[in-house]
């Protein structure tokens, strides 16, 4: 029997603030809009916002979460 994986969020990239490749750019040089999600996560003791961002053109979708001073965690929902 074959089994499917499902998607989730995942651990991207960790990187300091104003220095992170994500989706090939650096995000921080994009508006985040806050879609009011929130996911929570093993390695944060808290709960992280799902933002949103277009580039080119298209929308693309991940959570950020300050785990540290100026050190962010970015998740994506892939399998």
């Amino acid at each position: 029997m074959k089994m499917w994986k499902s998607k989730s969020w995942q651990l991207e990239v960790t990187g300091g603030d104003g220095n992170v490749q994500l989706f090939g750019v650096n995000i921080f040089d994009f508006d985040w809009v806050d879609t009011k999600s929130r996911i929570e996560v093993k390695d944060l003791p808290y709960t992280v916002p799902v933002y949103s961002v277009i580039i080119d053109g298209k929308e693309y979708e991940f959570a950020a979460g300050e785990r540290s001073n100026c050190v962010w965690n970015f998740y994506l929902y892939k399998f």
